[in-house]
């Protein structure tokens, strides 16, 4: 009963801006929860990561309250992803150092300090799942008070609320960097073969791999090739052509006979 009592008085049950929805908020939108300038430049860096943990948490932590029934499915999600992190890293130092010892990468510089910075990246990406998975996930299954305290204690730092959701991204960011950087010393290694065949096979293919890679980016932020390529055909090229062959025929119609 009185677990009742207080749902219904936190929720405003039987007013006029009663809470409808479970992740639907009473209140402006505080100033823990806006994201500064800091947090977004973060996000371009990490590839969109934060912003997408940060939409996770909202549905989670509703007006500084925890979601009781989100909770435990929320923190399920994260285990299983920190230990998909974890085997990816591993695999990717394993791919980066096994490169580092094929003999003709040793003769290129630039291959060889991509290669650095990739295992660089992957490493941080394990250390900080490892940590994520001992340290954090202790206090995130705690009792209520002891995640309350924990989360209220990062909230004081200078993304606010944002600094829990920027801190969970960091395993897949990491991740993602080791391996664009390792795609970018193996394209580095390709372009710098001497053989034209190689290169001429490779080239195509690795633009197309490109172009695939990126497709899931953009369709995520709203931005479809699809559209934007038929856009360019139907609106920008087709006219243009129209139009020169137009003042072409014009032209030549126009031009005296020498006859």
């Amino acid at each position: 009963m009185k677990h009742l009592c207080r749902t219904k008085f936190v929720n405003f049950c039987g007013q006029p801006g009663a809470r409808l929805d479970v992740d639907q908020s009473l209140y402006e939108e505080s100033n823990a929860y806006s994201k500064n300038i800091l947090f977004h430049l973060m996000n371009i860096i990490l590839l969109g990561s934060p912003d997408a943990q940060s939409k996770a948490f909202r549905k989670v932590l509703v007006d500084e309250h925890i979601v009781d029934q989100r909770w435990e499915q929320y923190m399920d999600k994260l285990n299983s992803d920190w230990n998909g992190y974890t085997i990816f890293s591993t695999v990717m130092l394993a791919v980066d150092i096994s490169f580092l010892a094929v003999q003709s990468v040793q003769a290129q510089p630039p291959v060889i300090l991509l290669s650095y910075m990739s295992t660089l990246c992957a490493m941080g990406s394990l250390v900080v799942t490892l940590l994520l998975v001992g340290q954090v996930n202790k206090n995130l299954r705690g009792s209520r008070a002891v995640m309350a305290a924990f989360l209220v204690g990062m909230s004081g730092s200078v993304f606010g609320f944002e600094s829990f959701p920027l801190m969970l991204s960091l395993p897949f960011g990491l991740l993602i960097w080791g391996i664009i950087l390792f795609a970018a010393a193996l394209s580095t290694l390709i372009f710098r073969t001497p053989g034209i065949i190689i290169v001429s096979i490779a080239y195509p293919m690795w633009v197309a791999i490109v172009v695939l890679a990126i497709w899931p980016l953009l369709a995520a932020n709203g931005i479809h090739v699809g559209s934007f390529v038929w856009y360019w055909i139907t609106k920008l090229r087709i006219p243009h052509l129209w139009h020169r062959n137009i003042e072409n025929v014009s032209r030549t119609a126009t031009t005296p006979s020498h006859v």
